[in-house]
């Protein structure tokens, strides 16, 4: 069997076959690698086994007693069911043989700064991930699971693949259509459909979650735009942390890009997909990003073809926001709903000055800190008092869906 040692970690290609003929050889040779080798952890790569017996399996057990940091990867699905129906995978961990796919000839349907979705077939979609780790991404599944678990309508998540270079995630979307195109092509439906994705908001934005996401919005800001610290006053750096503090805590999800390109229409169902960058959050982290993706074509160059990136047109983006705004505050006078979309803006500055330390435009990252660090200092922190008054009228009504 072919090994290989790095920094501890010791790699073991098993053979196709591990059964009762052959169980004790590969046992000798396993555990004169390991001591051999003295690791701190193994690695079963399994890319080459399509067969795995009980005998198999007592012996990958005996090396999992003798080195407790042990686990087989590269499983192939044959393999896989084999272990889950034995209990194998509650024992040692076991990671699925990545399948490869195309996506060439496919439909792109939405784009973000995460990844790209396309549709592959009439039943499935996959989301390609521009940069993220495979940690990251199984906690996208994860989330997705649970959210569905807890009663938020999500597409269903079920296998892990590659291509080329990019990992992705598959889910089954039967014969949907991405939100911002059935409102594009069935404008007489828009009050229907704006009331569907309200109602999906507020479903959101009261779904509690427990040991699945440990991040909070309020401190990913907070961490983010450290970067820049030096560059802003003692004075002004205690405004920036006391603005983000005015946002109360909640431990209800909040989905981070929530607009009508990452909700799929199947049937007569609004489904969330999408779900990197769920955290614990305010509604209003939420209604910025919605009013953020609805106005920035006013001002975006026109390079960025932000209308063509959240899938309406100019016309329909003020349509959209002014129906968000006034469905999901409907408890509101106009004065009221006047004073909180203030503080909403005011949110969704601050998200672009963070935004402004990640874009890869090839504008050097001077010039982007330099930007984001003015966009503190003379568009958000002037607006403390707008954020205040918004955030006092949320809290006090029962609009906001809590």
């Amino acid at each position: 069997m072919e090994s290989k040692l790095e920094q501890g970690l010791l790699t073991i290609a098993l053979p196709p076959r591990i059964n009762s003929d052959n169980a004790g050889e590969v046992e000798k040779e396993l555990f004169a690698l390991v001591e051999q080798n003295g690791p701190k952890a193994v690695v079963l790569d399994a890319a080459g086994a399509d067969y795995i017996s009980s005998a198999g399996l007592r012996v990958i057990l005996k090396l999992k007693k003798a080195v407790g940091d042990s686990k087989l990867v590269n499983v192939s699905p044959v393999v896989y069911d084999t272990l889950s129906v034995t209990g194998f995978t509650e024992i040692i961990d076991v990671e699925r043989a990545i399948r490869e796919i195309s996506v060439e000839g496919c439909e792109k349907i939405g784009e973000g700064i995460a990844g790209v979705i396309y549709r592959l077939d009439r039943d499935t979609i996959v989301k390609l991930y521009k940069k993220m780790s495979m940690d990251r991404i199984r906690r996208e599944i994860e989330i997705t699971k649970q959210a569905f678990i807890k009663g938020v309508p999500t597409a269903i998540s079920y296998d892990i693949v590659k291509c080329g270079e990019q990992y992705g995630v598959v889910f089954e979307l039967i014969n949907s259509s991405v939100l911002a195109a059935a409102i594009m092509a069935a404008p007489e439906r828009f009050d229907e459909y704006m009331d569907k994705y309200v109602a999906l908001l507020k479903t959101v934005h009261s779904t509690t979650f427990s040991d699945v996401t440990s991040v909070w919005v309020n401190d990913v800001f907070k961490k983010d735009l450290e970067l820049i610290r030096d560059r802003l006053t003692g004075q002004e750096w205690q405004g920036v942390m006391d603005f983000i503090d005015l946002i109360p805590r909640r431990d209800t999800m909040v989905h981070n890009d929530i607009h009508a390109r990452n909700i799929m229409l199947q049937g007569d169902e609004l489904l969330l997909i999408d779900m990197d960058d769920v955290m614990y959050g305010h509604p209003i982290f939420d209604a910025s990003s919605v009013y953020d993706a609805y106005t920035s074509y006013k001002t975006a160059p026109p390079e960025f073809k932000v209308t063509e990136l959240v899938g309406l047109s100019a016309e329909m983006c003020d349509k959209f926001l002014d129906a968000f705004l006034h469905r999901y505050f409907s408890g509101c006078t106009e004065e009221e709903l006047t004073a909180i979309v203030k503080g909403i803006r005011a949110v969704g500055l601050l998200r672009a000055a963070r935004s402004r330390l990640f874009l890869n435009i090839g504008v050097p990252v001077e010039v982007l800190y330099t930007v984001a660090t003015n966009m503190l200092r003379e568009q958000v922190l002037p607006l403390t008092d707008d954020l205040r008054a918004a955030i006092s009228l949320i809290e006090r009504s029962p609009i906001h869906g809590k």
